[in-house]
């Protein structure tokens, strides 16, 4: 005899498998999700990446389509490499600056896809005050204006000042946002900014460390390493 499903039962079920299907798209690129996946599996465990490193990937987001259109560059997000209590993390501007276990943070991207760029070789004695000085930003706020001011910061306003305040040096140029491709994102501009349009606002990139002559790629699984810059083995 064929038995009678409730409609309230099938509500439950189908509520069920949109949730199923909701977690499957959305949790990959969560947090929780890349520390589940680092605990399994360690994408950097045979490659040489050291403290003072520069490592940079793309986030899913709003945010990150944002910059990735506006810079030109899929590096969307960027942090410095540091040893702590043994291991390796990344000190990064991501809400309050925070060190985040590398494993962790390399699953958090896209596909965990990364770049690593390192300082040429008359600069690397600067590692250990470069770091000094990137971990005097711990726990300053995320900066939503991308302002270079000291009271909040942002990913690569981090690396930018960390370098230039150890070794004296800059990675790649500020550039006005005006001379950028802001254009088709005014509205989200404008929300993140309190209302203005700060086309004259200067800012650093993660792109543009990237590409900084004062830099070598060591590692990338993108398909294009980093603007016109050439993988060194």
């Amino acid at each position: 005899m064929p038995v009678a499903v409730r409609p309230k039962k099938v509500l439950q079920v189908l509520i069920l498998i949109a949730g199923i299907g909701y977690c499957w798209n959305a949790l990959p690129h969560s947090m929780v999700w890349a520390d589940l996946k680092a605990k399994f599996h360690d994408p950097t465990a045979n490659l040489d990446i050291r403290p003072g490193d520069i490592i940079f990937q793309d986030i899913h987001g709003k945010l990150f389509r944002v910059i990735e259109d506006v810079s030109g560059s899929r590096l969307t997000h960027c942090g410095i490499v540091v040893r702590h209590d043994g291991e390796l993390y990344v000190l990064e501007a991501i809400g309050p600056v925070m060190l985040t276990p590398l494993k962790e943070w390399v699953h958090r991207g896209i596909g965990s896809r990364f770049t690593v760029v390192r300082l040429k070789a008359p600069y690397r004695s600067y590692v250990p005050a470069i770091v000094r000085a990137g971990y005097a930003y711990l726990s300053k706020p995320y900066d939503f204006q991308y302002e270079m001011t000291d009271d909040k910061i942002y990913c690569s306003e981090l690396v930018y000042k960390a370098v230039e305040t150890a070794a004296g040096i800059t990675l790649g140029p500020l550039r006005r946002l005006g001379d950028l491709k802001w254009q088709g994102h005014e509205a989200f501009i404008r929300a993140m900014t309190g209302g203005e349009l700060p086309l004259d606002r200067k800012i650093i990139t993660p792109g543009d460390l990237a590409a900084s002559d004062k830099v070598d790629v060591v590692f990338s699984n993108f398909k294009r390493p980093a603007p016109e810059k050439k993988l060194v083995r």
